[in-house]
């Protein structure tokens, strides 16, 4: 399960060199003739180069004298120095420009508020490289630099206080990453600086607490009726979340995969769902929902071993384009090799095209609500629902209608030759014990 450090998500929102280093990449290539840019900073006695782009990557960490070099002159006056040829020019330091090989050199200084923070410098090995214009660009874009390297620097400083002051004594519990409670004073600087974070950071810790206590997730059943001689055939696994804010269970799903956990909130509804298999009558299947990486997992294929196989059957959902369909490929024939079937979700809609059927070759395809919903009195739904049955028989698979919610829509379906039909029609997904108080014929609905 992977862990956000919140200290790095910061780290990674304020970062002085990091910010330094793109602009001595950005200058590269605004400035053609530029062979090399660094950006440096001063102490008392010297300009201390930290970041490099071009021919001067390598010299990253090179000094000069604050008293004795070009950077140096800028850094002290705050104005813009040039050097045409710096083999004649007294104010460089010559034997650094001979050793980092500098014929020609730009140094704009770099300001922070009344003082100078350091020194952009633009080289170039031949002498006389930089054009007025080259240099009246560099001092237009002088403020904009210094501004956002500076605003970076006293942020960071900023930063640095509120993580060492960590939370006060008296406040209350703001958020909990991992065992790092995030205090007050950092969730509202991330707030700021960075509202992606923080939401990754409450969606994170969200579906932690679903994982820490299973009680949160719980399963209820939806019954897929044989409408040939009313009987129940299967019931469709479905999760519920005790946690507010409600979301639908598919938003739960959605946050935990973008969270890089929905493989472990998926087997925890899957694990909850197995073990109700043995109080369902003989003959009655049941299936569990899971995503293609789910499908995929050592996990999944420990749990789903364990039970009989004849009666499972694993209906994969996906809404986003699968990326390895082989291996899924391979996944899927070796679990109906051992007994348990297949169905595809939501055909008809998202990605759950026949292209996508055809490799999977499920032994069922559900028709998705939004083809279901309407199809008594829409012709369309009516012929696609009927090419689908068309289809289906001839690559040998078996139709499920889903979301049928009256009974136009089941007499329509009941036309087109389905026998498998789920919805509130029929029945409401529910426990397991409620489920067996009620005559499920469909009668009855």
């Amino acid at each position: 399960m992977p862990s956000l450090d919140l200290t790095t998500a910061i780290n990674q929102t304020i970062d002085p060199m990091g910010l330094m280093q793109r602009v001595t990449d950005r200058t590269l290539e605004l400035i053609v003739v530029a062979e090399g840019v660094m950006v440096g900073l001063a102490d008392d006695r010297h300009v201390v180069y930290l970041c490099g782009a071009g021919r001067q990557t390598s010299n990253v960490g090179t000094r000069v004298g604050l008293d004795s070099s070009l950077s140096g002159l800028a850094i002290r006056t705050g104005e813009l120095q040039r050097s045409n040829d710096t083999s004649i020019d007294p104010r460089v330091d010559g034997e650094a420009c001979r050793r980092l090989a500098v014929g020609s050199l730009v140094c704009v200084p770099l300001r922070r508020s009344h003082d100078i923070l350091g020194v952009l410098a633009v080289n170039a090995k031949n002498a006389g490289a930089f054009t007025d214009d080259d240099v009246t660009l560099l001092r237009r874009l002088a403020d904009f630099v210094s501004a956002v390297i500076g605003s970076a620097w006293d942020l960071d400083h900023v930063r640095n206080r509120l993580l060492e002051l960590g939370p006060p004594a008296s406040s209350g519990e703001a958020g909990v990453v991992g065992d790092r409670q995030i205090d007050p004073a950092t969730r509202y600087v991330m707030g700021v600086l960075s509202p992606d974070t923080i939401t990754e950071l409450d969606r994170l810790e969200r579906i932690r607490a679903i994982l820490g206590d299973p009680q949160i997730l719980s399963m209820v059943f939806q019954p897929i009726i044989d409408i040939t001689n009313n009987a129940v055939f299967a019931v469709e696994a479905l999760a519920r979340f005790d946690l507010a804010p409600y979301r639908s269970p598919d938003v739960w799903f959605d946050d935990a995969h973008k969270s890089g956990i929905g493989i472990e909130l998926e087997m925890l509804a899957v694990s909850s769902a197995l073990r109700e298999l043995p109080h369902l009558a003989k003959g009655v299947a049941l299936t569990v929902n899971v995503g293609p990486a789910t499908v995929l997992s050592a996990a999944f294929r420990d749990v789903i071993h364990s039970v009989p196989a004849s009666r499972v059957i694993v209906e994969l959902t996906e809404h986003v384009a699968i990326d390895n369909y082989p291996l899924l490929v391979a996944s899927l024939r070796a679990l109906r090799q051992s007994g348990i079937r297949i169905a595809i979700d939501d055909a008809g809609s998202g990605y759950s095209g026949l292209s996508h059927i055809l490799k999977l070759a499920p032994d069922f395809i559900k028709l998705d609500r939004e083809l279901v919903s309407g199809i008594d009195i829409d012709p369309v739904r009516r012929a696609l629902a009927t090419s689908l049955v068309m289809f289906a028989s001839d690559t040998g698979a078996v139709i499920i209608a889903e979301g049928v919610e009256n009974e136009d829509e089941l007499d329509a379906l009941r036309n087109l030759g389905l026998r498998y039909v789920q919805g509130f029609h029929l029945a409401r997904p529910a426990t397991l014990e409620a489920l067996a108080l009620k005559d499920l014929r469909v009668e009855a609905a």
